[in-house]
């Protein structure tokens, strides 16, 4: 059985955590794609996913993104928050992820993963911390360190990096970012 995020033995393993990856749909999204007439693809984000990764600049936590579509919406959403470090192209993930750690400069133990589906499996057993929303399916429940209280597209992503910023004793640090950011944009 899985842990929280907040359980004891967690939070001692999140305080190595320099690198953040996830999976987008499923856990960025609620793995839904709708489509317009005229074939849009479109996509739902969670608001609160966007300001956690405001966070994680603030508390200097890596971002990146594993994807069997890095294209489209969910790339235009990423780019909006200065996220670049996005791979993929299809559903064989592990090369990407250790192009990812290799290029962070990294041990795979420095890096959490966060997956919702079968071809997440194998990059989850790599990852140092693996991570599933709660609406992962039921084989990644059952293998995954840490289940979020948050399903995907529900703001799953900002509960893992609140729970590594608390880890890692910076939220005192990102509290006063925001702050310091907010009285510059008056």
């Amino acid at each position: 059985m899985a842990a929280s995020l907040n359980d004891p033995s967690i939070q001692a393993r999140l305080v190595r955590i320099k690198l953040f990856i996830f999976d987008i749909d499923g856990v960025l999204t609620d793995g839904k794609a709708y489509y317009s007439s005229e074939g849009l693809a479109l996509k739902a984000f969670s608001m609160h996913d966007g300001f956690g990764f405001v966070m994680a600049r603030f508390a200097g936590l890596e971002l990146g993104a594993l994807t069997g579509d890095p294209t489209g919406p969910s790339r235009k959403r990423l780019e909006k928050f200065n996220i670049t470090n996005i791979k993929g192209g299809h559903f064989r993930k592990t090369g990407y992820f250790e192009e990812m750690i290799e290029e962070a400069g990294i041990e795979a133990d420095e890096a959490l993963y966060m997956g919702d589906d079968l071809f997440d499996i194998p990059v989850l057993r790599l990852a140092g911390v693996s991570v599933a929303p709660a609406d992962a399916r039921p084989q990644v429940l059952d293998m995954v360190d840490a289940v979020t209280s948050k399903g995907g597209g529900e703001g799953a992503v900002r509960e893992v990096i609140e729970a590594i910023v608390t880890a890692q004793g910076k939220w005192d640090q990102v509290l006063a970012e925001i702050e310091n950011d907010e009285k510059g944009g008056r």
